[in-house]
């Protein structure tokens, strides 16, 4: 009994983390923050001041104004730029989720070597940089006369990242056990119905986390948009972002007013991954433990 309570406390001070190395791990993980945060602490400092203050960025301001949020959330092309994008990740979240997850939904219940062979396919697709495709989709894009159109730019987003979609959604269904497809074709349900009202139900965590990951890559899309946008009319948030800190031929660059317009454009994405954190998590864990 005695060796056995002796072997015990060897290996838990055997596993026990070093103190030193804890220390070192949470002094490493401190500077990263701190070093992540700096270009989010500089927008924020130069979105205070007035375009007159010429003190180093890292300074705080001279004197405080609100004024640049004011023009912000007042400016037509912001509110604009607004709109395009909500329409333009909405249209993205539902074309991926709902095309992205049926088609998941048959490869994982799909048996054979040509189920197997697809899904392979489908991870080597996602493995190719979406930029890499810039000429040919452009290309395909406007012999197809799908310039400045957001439906247009909806769907050649989606298409691009519908492989991860699959992806994500073919190694949850996996474990979804068949017999709920029987029950529900017994009960007359066809493949639609059942997909719909009892395998997406039990799809929520992946499904929101997944959502959330295919809006901010909407709302944060930048080299797409900026050539099938030219349109100013239809500029998304981050094109009138860009715009803002472009300084045009013998006129004044308005940096405080560029960085509160960025600010107010990093806001829906903020309160969106705050009011859905816990279906991350979960999804997260549900990942794990599969």
């Amino acid at each position: 009994m005695k060796n056995y309570e002796y072997e015990k406390m060897t290996m838990r001070e055997f596993h026990a983390p070093n103190k030193k190395v804890r220390i070192g791990v949470y002094v490493v993980a401190v500077l990263l923050v701190l070093l992540y945060l700096l270009p989010i602490y500089v927008m924020l400092n130069q979105s205070f001041r007035y375009v007159t203050d010429l003190t180093p960025r890292l300074y705080l301001p001279e004197k405080w104004t609100l004024d640049n949020y004011i023009q912000a959330f007042t400016s037509s092309d912001l509110l604009e730029g607004f709109k395009n994008s909500l329409v333009y990740a909405a249209e993205v979240c539902v074309v991926e989720v709902v095309l992205g997850g049926l088609a998941a939904y048959g490869l994982a219940r799909a048996g054979g070597r040509a189920a197997t062979t697809l899904r392979t396919f489908n991870i080597c697709i996602m493995m190719i940089p979406s930029l890499s495709l810039l000429v040919g989709t452009y290309s395909l894009m406007v012999n197809f006369h799908m310039v400045n159109k957001i439906w247009a730019l909806a769907l050649q987003t989606a298409a691009i990242g519908m492989s991860g979609t699959m992806f994500f959604y073919t190694s949850f269904i996996v474990s979804i056990p068949k017999d709920l497809d029987e029950a529900a074709a017994i009960d007359g349900a066809g493949i639609l119905r059942t997909f719909f009202q009892i395998i997406l139900p039990q799809l929520k965590p992946v499904t929101v986390t997944r959502l959330i990951m295919i809006a901010i890559g909407a709302w944060n899309n930048y080299a797409m948009p900026s050539y099938l946008l030219t349109n100013t009319s239809k500029s998304t948030v981050v094109l009138v972002v860009r715009k803002a800190f472009y300084v045009a031929a013998g006129a004044v660059q308005n940096v405080p007013l560029a960085c509160a317009m960025c600010a107010v454009s990093l806001l829906p994405v903020i309160l969106l991954y705050i009011l859905l954190q816990r279906y991350i998590i979960e999804g997260q864990l549900d990942s794990v433990s599969k």
